[in-house]
């Protein structure tokens, strides 16, 4: 058994060492004839990835951080932007608050179903877990120190949903001096309307030993997508219902607003209490789809009204302390969130014969009166989030180091989705319902209890060995209701009994194995074996099985870390294979009863290469450059009643082949500099797994451009967004049974003012 997997990273290793080459020779060329004897270094970043801080290159994992500065440079402000600019994530947005993410090509499509699986990516802010089951939260990027990216299997140290990776947003912590700051901008969209925003905040100082830090922001983005006039026949009814009463220009408008409090208290030298509260508002109208084939570019037709509001809060509190032996670390964390959309879901009654032939067009009940079946589409959840954990970190002062903690979280999902026919009779409405033909009014519960350790031994002065473990169990339930007055109600019920009641619960173990090599001072290679999944769950029926079960992911990785030149460039670069195993498949059948369902598929493989590089050319002149390479596909056939529905070799979906950055720093002096930044996104297949529905989203590649004058404690940059007006496709989807495309905003150009008290 080929357990390293040494004979696929071989093949790996060719072909990335001469792309690697390739790119750093570019940037060893302009090097050597650049120097001219100036002592430059690449800034130092440090990052709490492995629940410590250390330098990032002293990490022998895949991390990327983008630090508060390039997060302000690139004028970073949303989950959609920050995602650009990492190569080896992609993602899946219909529109803001809505967003997947995937990591290193480990992808099932995503699903947006709150009773199918579960992320493989988690998603955390500082030490608590944020991640949702369809729909991630879009934190607003404003007083961020850094966003932390690690890729590959994270089951040791983060549990559940690190399958595939992991992204951590680390907030700004109070400081013991007053300091304030804030933004304003205001941005103009080519063939839309205008967007501004508005951040501040100030930290202030309580007493020697207590700060408090207050961040609040409003960030409105104007419209881009027409609502133009169009109509659709049903078939059997022939009704035409057109969308008259809905045209509308630059109708997908977003708003923004937030705030957080943030308390730190330095109970003594060696103790310290923080707690930090968030909250965030977003409302949005409209879609950010559009139909070009039959309306033409960032042209849609709707006859419903469509709109979110995404209302949530989060509270941590954190203790932190030194026991002589160990540091401890304590957290506690709550996220509520309330989440309300509504879509229009019209062509579906067109799609299905069987909503005019039973619903709006029954003889027995309409005769020939049958009525407009047009469907609005409503989903009312509300999310609880409980995580506690507590760990203890040793103090680095032996060649024995290690990390043991308990983890436990409860996440409740509570949700009402509603498919509505306005007229509908009450003889064929849902039980207890206003117009609904059809309904689920479900809780899903899933617990995970766990406990966790690495072991660090420095084995000799060069060599450094790395054990982790973590058992965990999980139990996931399903309560409530599903389907319509004829299944499992009868008809003119006046009492809608719960016909959901499933559970599933399970216990298992992942493990680590992690050995580095210090070459240098400054360079670092390493060899990883790691493993990372994905709870099993319960099943709303048993047409594929009452239950289903966890899936994992097994990873052997090769990584470099370097500074050369000293100190002026920084390379980071690793290949991986990887084994998915027993993946979870959600999809979605009609022929039985409208359920979403969750099969177990088999395996697949993906393997690739990335890397990371930044070199400052002289004292002007900085470049930085992030690429990745990927191959990801299915290993087995999958039947679904007898039917090939997944072939042996297919493409994994949302996951590019090539994907990569670069950006240029120039400075023209300390009160003058500017940036431009190039990113390309490879073509991918759209978030559908099944052959026949599956479609090809076209490559783009975005230029953002920006330059900032710089007078004391004052900033005011100008920047243009989609410098070469480029409309890429972000997704294609089905989801309203009408072929839609997400785009990106269209051009567009802006100024923004900064403020900081303390410069």
């Amino acid at each position: 058994m080929d357990i390293f997997k040494l004979n696929n990273l071989y093949k790996l290793t060719k072909t990335s060492s001469r792309v690697a080459f390739a790119g750093s020779s570019v940037l060893f060329t302009g090097a050597v004839a650049s120097q001219d004897g100036s002592n430059f270094e690449v800034e130092e970043v440090i990052v709490t990835a492995q629940k410590r801080e250390q330098n990032l290159q002293d990490v022998p994992i895949s991390i990327t951080a983008i630090t508060e500065e390039s997060l302000s440079k690139l004028n970073i402000k949303n989950f959609a932007d920050y995602v650009l600019q990492l190569p080896s994530v992609s993602s899946y947005q219909r529109r803001p608050g809505m967003g997947q993410i995937f990591m290193r090509g480990v992808s099932d499509g995503g699903n947006q179903n709150q009773s199918l699986t579960g992320p493989s990516v988690a998603i955390y802010v500082d030490d608590a877990p944020v991640t949702a089951i369809g729909d991630n939260l879009d934190v607003h990027i404003y007083d961020i120190d850094r966003i932390e990216v690690l890729t590959g299997p994270q089951g040791t140290l983060y549990g559940a949903a690190s399958q595939a990776g992991n992204l951590r947003i680390i907030t700004k912590k109070p400081i013991n001096e007053f300091d304030a700051g804030a933004n304003m901008g205001i941005e103009s969209t080519s063939g839309g309307s205008g967007s501004n925003l508005l951040e501040g905040f100030v930290n202030i100082p309580l007493s020697q030993n207590s700060a408090i830090r207050l961040v609040g922001y409003r960030d409105k983005d104007g419209g881009y997508i027409d609502s133009v006039q169009d109509s659709i026949t049903y078939p059997l009814s022939g009704i035409t219902k057109t969308s008259a009463n809905f045209v509308e220009s630059d109708f997908n408008e977003s708003v923004v607003e937030g705030y957080k409090a943030a308390l730190r208290v330095n109970l003594s030298d060696s103790w310290t209490f923080d707690a930090n509260l968030m909250s965030q508002q977003t409302e949005t109208d409209g879609v950010w789809d559009h139909n070009p084939t039959a309306l033409g570019d960032y042209n849609v037709s709707r006859f419903f009204d469509d709109s979110t509001d995404d209302d949530w809060s989060k509270f941590t509190a954190t203790i932190t302390g030194d026991l002589g032996f160990a540091d401890l670390t304590f957290t506690t964390s709550t996220l509520d969130r309330d989440l309300e959309y509504l879509t229009d879901y019209s062509a579906y009654a067109a799609y299905s014969a069987y909503v005019e032939a039973y619903y709006t067009c029954y003889a027995y009940y309409y005769g020939d009166n049958c009525i407009d079946p047009s469907i609005q589409y409503e989903n009312d959840t509300n999310q609880e989030i409980e995580t506690r954990e507590i760990r203890l970190t040793s103090k680095n002062q032996s060649k024995l180091n290690w990390i043991i903690g308990s983890f436990y979280t409860e996440n409740t999902l509570d949700y009402n989705t509603q498919w509505r026919i306005p007229g509908i009779l009450d003889a064929l409405k849902v039980p207890l319902s206003v117009e609904n033909y059809y309904q689920t009014d479900q809780v899903r519960v899933d617990e995970e209890t766990a406990l966790f350790g690495e072991l660090y031994y420095q084995l000799t002065d060069q060599l450094k060995l790395t054990l982790g473990y973590r058992r965990f169990e999980n139990e996931t339930s399903l309560k409530g209701f599903v389907g319509t007055v004829f299944w499992p109600s009868y008809i003119g019920g006046t009492n809608r009994a719960d016909n959901v009641n499933s559970r599933f619960s399970g216990k298992d173990s992942v493990s680590k194995f992690n050995l580095s090599y210090d070459i240098n001072e400054t360079t670092l290679v390493y060899l990883t074996l790691s493993e990372g999944y994905r709870p099993g769950g319960a099943n709303r029926t048993t047409e594929v099985g009452a239950t289903y079960d966890s899936d994992f992911l097994e990873s052997t990785e090769i990584g470099l870390k370097t500074t050369l030149m000293d100190g002026r460039f920084r390379f980071n670069g690793a290949i991986y294979q990887q084994d998915w195993n027993d993946i979870q498949l959600a999809f979605f059948d009609p022929n039985i009863s409208l359920l979403g369902l969750v099969d177990n598929l088999g395996q697949a493989e993906s393997n690739g290469f990335e890397f990371d590089s930044r070199y400052i050319i002289n004292d002007k002149a900085t470049i930085s450059v992030g690429y990745s390479s990927n191959d990801a596909e299915l290993k087995e056939n999958y039947f679904y009643r007898g039917t090939l529905r997944v072939a042996a070799g297919q493409d994994l979906p949302l996951t590019p082949d090539v994907k990569y950055n670069i950006n240029l720093d120039y400075e023209v002096n300390e009160n003058s500099f500017g940036q431009i930044n190039y990113t390309f996104t490879d073509e991918m297949f759209n978030s559908d797994v099944f052959l026949g529905t599956r479609e090809i989203q076209d490559s783009y590649s975005i230029v953002n451009a920006s330059w900032t004058l710089v007078r004391g404690n004052k900033q005011l940059q100008f920047y243009v967004n989609n410098l070469t007006d480029e409309t890429a496709e972000l997704g294609r989807n089905y989801e309203d049974y009408v072929d839609l495309i997400t785009v990106n905003r269209p051009r567009s150009i802006g100024i923004k003012f900064s403020w900081l008290l303390d410069k």
